[in-house]
């Protein structure tokens, strides 16, 4: 507390609690006696009586009238000391408290045992209105000290409480965990009241100082008053000897006033002498014998340019006299000598021993002539050098015309901060004249209206005053209309006492600096042609918002939009057109969100939102259905109405991460799973798509150095006639020894490769294995095996496929007769007399060509006409299910179907005896299966070729 004396209050407060509580002990006592009394009333009303409940209650009643009997008699105001009454208090609160509990304990535990009728419920419900209701009045009368509450509380609640720990709770738990909650609740408020009876206290203590205060302040005021009377006296006193005083000060003044007549008339007649004084101070006298020629210059009071005292000076022959000043200074000499001009002056330039010219003014009369012919005679006068003058006044000169030919604004303030002067560039910047300007405040032609514009000036008035400078860029609207944005700089201008008289302020006009400056932050940070943010500056905004406004934004959706097809489109449209349509785009975007916080155009069309999101603001489906709805009016391009679809993917701030980065990764991973769905839906990012595309990073990553470090291997699966079980040949698997994870199966690593070059390198790395193995195995001596391998759509679009089969080919030295392409039905799809133009070059090499897991992919009986296909290879998926009513004959029609075309049929994934039984009944050619081998390491192969090749 400020000014208050800390051990007073305590000891004041302590007093108040002190006295406050026995005051309230008494009402609290007296509810006691009310809630005993209404459960003794109400037992006895719907059970009876009880000893054990009356000897309670008598005894209770006994002890509350004690206590406030005692309470009332012994403790009265000032017959107590407060450490007794605290004492007294705590008695008084823990024998009720215990009194309390007692009876809880009777109400619970005995009655239900002794008295019919009355159950261990009925028990619990009043020894809880006892408790509660005495807590609730000693929450209201026991405030003052939160001790007394407590030294209640406790011994009030220990019955309750060991009744939940010994009693099941099965039945009355419900009930606990209520009556716990309230009894932590009046608790609470027990503890809250204390705190706010305390603050109470000390303002009550602050207000009875500041009442003392007040009436120690009258009574010094009363002194002061009484001082007061006695120096008013004393003034009076002071008054009339003033008077007197003042009478003997008028004699002695017009004793002085005759003193300063006589005085006057002194100065008078030296007055004539001061003012020669004056014109002579710092000149330099000088007189001419005109006879002799001769100048004689008294330089002893005044240092002058010239050395010598005197000097001959012949007009006819050498001047020292500038010769531009020649003709008039002889001009003017002439005219005096002849008597025409009462005085001779002249200001002219004499060279002087420096070899500068300076510039002196003369004044001189003729004081002596020829009576004869009034020639003259002699003639004296006094020079003053005037060249440190002369050049102020040319520098004053050159300063006027710089002031006057500034492309500056230039003015000038008195001490007072008002024009006394302008330059012309300071009249065209304001738009006001030189004369309306003079003479008022330097911010008087400004507008003063807004608040803000007014305190800037004042701040700016306020600096220079106590500072003596400003200078700084401000945007200033004048009266005139005008509205510019300026340097504005203002310096103090100081006497040799170094107090200010003038202020100088320069002005520069920094508009067009400031719109060019606008224009490229808009090239740099907007798009041109949406008039929207660019990449950039969303990139910048998001980063505020996620950064800079954490605080105050807690949750973002950043929503990445794109429109379906449009590249055929925009080729459609031409350029013109596709510009058209991203300018309506983005118009209907703006009027669509015109409640989010940031709208971008990123790149060609794709578009960036920023949205906050609240319980206050539509939901961000919401938001995406109304941009959909926004966008589903045709579009006017060229006379032509055109109907788009738009992608959206989201990424929320912060559940998707807080770095500007991933959330934008995060919303172009979602946009790209809408438009891989087909477009025209919103995507929400999932984390767990993330998690599987992190998974698919680093096997890309582990897959490049497996080719790098000769981790891939080739696995053979045997081939077998269905008519012998012979070996036909086999199948190049790859499969991917990794160092650390052990073998991996083709279909962890495959689906990714194909999504990048890598299963090129993959392909060529089984082909050159392949033929390499091949040519093993003829020089074992089986020269007709046939060893197929898969040819995937990338491998034949790239255009090195034939180059990679003639470069095995011709290293490997074996025959084409020996390699079988495998070719999935999607490879022939898309460029289809490309693929059709390989494939004949691939026949010309003698090589088998297989169409595999034909009826799975696009399926159509063109290809196996318009291709020239070998072979037809039956998925596994239709062989595993042989045994089914509705498949068996959609096996049946295959091989039938190449049997009419003369392709040899092979089945995959024959795992059973009843497969084998089936495919052979229906005459299929080949099997390749777990039953007969699963893919082999290149001995294991070897081996089988061994063990079931028949020459």
């Amino acid at each position: 507390m400020s000014n208050v004396n800390n051990y007073a209050y305590k000891r004041y407060l302590y007093s108040e609690q002190i006295k406050n509580s026995l005051i309230t002990i008494r009402y609290f006592l007296l509810s006691i006696c009310l809630v005993s009394t209404y459960i003794y009333v109400v037992f006895s009303l719907f059970f009876g009586y009880s000893e054990i409940l009356n000897i309670w209650f008598n005894l209770t009643e006994i002890i509350i009238f004690i206590s406030l009997c005692i309470t009332l008699f012994k403790f009265r105001f000032g017959t107590y000391s407060d450490k007794h009454a605290d004492l007294w208090v705590k008695s008084v609160c823990i024998t009720i408290g215990l009194m309390l509990a007692l009876g809880t304990f009777v109400l619970y535990f005995q009655l239900p045992m002794y008295v019919k009728n009355f159950n261990y419920y009925q028990g619990l419900n009043l020894s809880f209105i006892l408790i509660g209701v005495s807590l609730v009045f000693a929450l209201a009368f026991l405030n003052q000290k939160l001790i007394y509450f407590l030294i209640l509380f406790f011994p009030v609640i220990l019955p309750f409480l060991y009744a939940q720990i010994t009693l099941t709770l099965d039945n009355h738990l419900l009930f606990f965990i209520s009556t716990d909650f309230i009894l932590i609740s009046i608790f609470i408020c027990a503890s809250i009241s204390v705190r706010i009876q305390n603050k109470l206290t000390n303002l009550l203590f602050r207000n009875k100082l500041l009442v003392e205060d007040a009436e120690e302040q009258i009574l010094v005021q009363n002194k002061l008053n009484t001082q007061l009377k006695i120096e008013m006296e004393k003034s009076k006193a002071i008054e009339l000897k003033l008077q007197e005083y003042s009478q003997i000060l008028e004699y002695k003044i017009k004793e002085r006033t005759l003193d300063l007549e006589i005085m006057h008339q002194n100065l008078k007649n030296k007055q004539t002498n001061l003012i020669l004084a004056h014109d002579i101070a710092g000149l330099t006298p000088w007189d001419w014998n005109i006879k002799e020629r001769k100048i004689t210059l008294n330089k002893k009071s005044n240092k002058q340019s010239l050395d010598s005292d005197s000097i001959t000076l012949d007009f006819n022959k050498e001047t020292p006299v500038h010769p531009s000043d020649v003709k008039h200074f002889t001009y003017e000499l002439k005219r005096h000598l002849r008597g025409l001009s009462d005085q001779f002056e002249a200001t002219y330039r004499i060279q002087c021993n420096d070899n500068k010219w300076h510039w002196v003014h003369d004044i001189g009369r003729v004081i002596s002539r020829n009576p004869k012919n009034n020639f003259a005679i002699k003639m004296v006068g006094i020079r003053r050098d005037i060249n440190k003058e002369r050049l102020d006044q040319e520098r004053l000169k050159l300063s006027a015309s710089v002031l006057q030919q500034a492309a500056e604004g230039i003015f000038i303030l008195d001490e007072d901060l008002k024009y006394i002067d302008v330059n012309p560039f300071y009249e065209k910047l304001t738009g006001f004249e030189r004369e309306i300007l003079l003479g008022k405040q330097v911010f008087e032609i400004c507008i003063n209206k807004q608040d803000n514009q007014q305190l800037m000036h004042n701040s700016i008035i306020t600096k220079v005053l106590t500072t003596g400078k400003y200078d700084d860029e401000i945007t200033e609207q004048f009266l005139s209309g005008k509205e510019l944005t300026l340097r504005f700089h203002i310096n103090a201008i100081k006497d040799d006492l170094n107090r200010t008289i003038n202020y100088i302020g320069i002005v520069s006009d920094l508009t067009e600096k400031r719109l060019q400056e606008q224009r490229l932050s808009y090239l740099e940070n907007y798009d041109t042609l949406t008039d929207l943010p660019n990449r950039i500056y969303y990139n910048y905004q998001l980063h505020q918002y996620v950064v800079t406004h954490q605080n105050s934004v807690k949750q973002l959706a950043i929503i990445r939009l794109n429109i379906d097809r449009f590249r055929p489109l925009n080729e459609y449209l031409k350029q013109s057109g596709g510009d058209e349509l991203l300018r309506q785009l983005a118009q209907r975007l703006r009027l669509s969100n015109d409640e989010a916080l940031f709208l971008a155009h990123l790149n060609s069309d794709n578009f960036a939102i920023v949205y906050e999101l609240s319980h206050l603001r539509p939901s961000i489906h919401e938001q995406c259905e109304k941009i959909m709805r926004s966008l589903s009016t045709p579009f006017n391009i060229n006379g032509e109405d055109h109907h788009i679809t738009v992608s959206m993917g989201v990424s929320f701030y912060p559940e998707h991460g807080r770095q500007v980065d991933y959330l934008n990764s995060y919303a172009e991973q979602a946009l790209k799973e809408a438009k891989s769905l087909g477009g025209n839906m919103v995507r929400i990012y999932n984390l767990r798509a993330d998690v599987l595309l992190n998974q698919d990073i680093y096997i890309e990553r582990d897959l490049r150095h497996a080719i790098k470090n000769h981790e891939l291997v080739v696995h053979y699966q045997p081939k077998v006639y269905f008519d012998n079980s012979q070996i036909q040949g086999f199948e190049a698997l790859i499969r991917w020894n990794h160092p650390t994870k052990g073998l991996i199966p083709p279909n962890m690593f495959l689906p990714i490769a194909e999504q990048t070059s890598l299963i090129s390198e993959i392909g060529t790395f089984v082909i050159l294995e392949t033929a390499k193995q091949i040519q093993k195995w003829k020089l074992m001596g089986y020269e007709n095996i046939i060893v197929s391998l898969n040819v995937v759509a990338q491998q034949l679009h790239r255009g090195n496929l034939l180059e990679t089969i003639d470069h095995a080919l011709q290293k490997y030295n074996i025959s084409g007769e020996n390699l079988e392409l495998e070719i999935t039905e999607s490879s022939l799809v898309d460029q289809t007399d490309l693929v059709k133009k390989i494939l004949e070059q691939i026949k010309m090499r003698r090589i088998h060509i297989a169409l595999d897991d034909f009826g799975t992919g696009y399926s159509s009986l063109s290809y196996l006409t318009h291709f020239p296909i070998d072979t037809l290879k039956i998925d596994r998926s239709f062989v595993l299910k042989i045994g089914h009513p509705k498949q068996e004959p959609l096996v049946s029609a295959i091989i039938a179907m190449g049997k009419a075309m003369g392709m040899t049929l092979v089945a995959e994934g024959v795992e059973t005896e009843e497969q084998k039984q089936y495919l052979s009944n229906l005459q299929c050619d080949i099997a390749q299966g777990f039953l007969f081998s699963k893919p082999l390491t290149e001995n294991d192969a070897t081996t089988y070729l061994v063990q079931h090749y028949q020459k």
